[in-house]
């Protein structure tokens, strides 16, 4: 039986606050948009809201497509909501795809279309969630956890992005234009590939996975060029200021994508840092010793509660997990966990 169309839940949907029974509903109307003309009445008052403030304010067309993307990509990895939001916004934008074009060619006329911004783009991954980006040379990737990567609006002859945190790159091959990946301690030169890169300012290590193609990595504060071939991993320790280059499984590094924490003989102090960014969790280990102890496992979609409970039972430690509670600001605070030896 067909529903009558009711703004109030497009709203909540587009907010990410709305019931399965309200997607269910939203699913239908995009699905059988001829039976909805209201949809498409709605969707358009939005569009030209949206463009109305954009223009009086003079700011570029393209900075309006950067900040519809940009949301899109926060939406699509909340991790309450599992429904994919950018179907539902590539479906705003089939709809509108008429209208768009005509405003686009309106303002061409008159001259009035701002020259590309050619500034830069911050993409942020929120603790406990991964972003999927697309760049403007239709090169594509995930952003890991409590990650950021900027990049040019606009691609010159030499493309260059900037990683602060983790990232798993499928580079466009594009001939006489190389792609730099600008980390901490050294640059990531590629032609056409897949890798992966790590770089958390308060890791000690920087690291590239190399899955498909070839990468150069050129060191900044130490002295080195390095080569890599698939199945590769180079690992710069910062106190060191050596690179170290081992064999590696490259598709485990880059499982985080999917979904997977892989866990492989890791030291508990290492695999704790990368489980506090998974799940926006503050982990306070209470007996130094623990995090010399190594652990191996493979965790999908877990709640954080199971992966400490089987890290107990192969471990000697115990934990609990404080209650949550709000700050001045009404913000609920990450979980606390705190760790120690069984014996203790």
């Amino acid at each position: 039986m067909k529903k009558n169309f009711d703004v109030h839940i497009l709203k909540r949907f587009s907010l990410g606050k709305y019931s399965y029974n309200d997607y269910a509903e939203v699913q239908q109307w995009f699905n059988q948009t001829k039976d909805f003309p209201e949809l498409k009445k709605e969707l358009s008052v939005e569009w030209e809201k949206l463009t109305r403030e954009e223009t009086a304010n003079k700011e570029s067309l393209h900075h309006i497509f950067e900040k519809i993307h940009y949301q899109i990509l926060l939406d699509q990895t909340s991790r309450e909501k599992k429904f994919n939001l950018l179907k539902f916004y590539r479906q705003v934008a089939a709809i509108l795809l008429i209208p768009v074009i005509a405003f686009l060619l309106y303002q061409l006329g008159r001259n009035e279309v701002a020259p590309v911004n050619t500034g830069w783009v911050e993409i942020t991954a929120p603790e406990g969630a991964r972003v999927e980006f697309f760049l403007p040379d239709s090169s594509s990737g995930w952003l890991n956890s409590g990650s950021k990567l900027k990049f040019p609006a606009v691609f010159e002859q030499n493309r260059k992005v900037q990683l602060l945190g983790e990232a798993y790159f499928n580079v466009k091959h594009l001939a006489e234009s190389d792609f730099i990946v600008d980390v901490s301690d050294f640059d990531v030169r590629v032609l056409g590939t897949k890798f992966n890169v790590a770089s958390y300012y308060n890791d000690t290590q920087t690291e590239v996975v190399l899955e498909e193609g070839r990468v150069e990595i050129n060191g900044k504060s130490g002295k080195f060029n390095y080569t890599m071939t698939p199945g590769k991993r180079a690992i710069f320790n910062r106190e060191l200021r050596v690179l170290n280059v081992e064999d590696v499984e490259a598709e485990r590094y880059s499982a985080w994508k999917d979904g997977y924490l892989v866990i492989d003989q890791e030291p508990l102090g290492q695999v704790l840092s990368r489980i506090e960014r998974w799940y926006n969790a503050e982990i306070v280990v209470e007996d130094e010793t623990l995090k010399s102890y190594r652990f191996k496992a493979t965790f999908k979609d877990e709640p954080l509660e199971e992966v400490l409970r089987l890290i107990a039972l192969t471990t000697p430690i115990k934990y609990r997990i404080d209650k949550r509670e709000l700050d001045t600001d009404g913000v609920v605070k990450k979980k606390k966990v705190y760790m120690k030896l069984k014996n203790n």
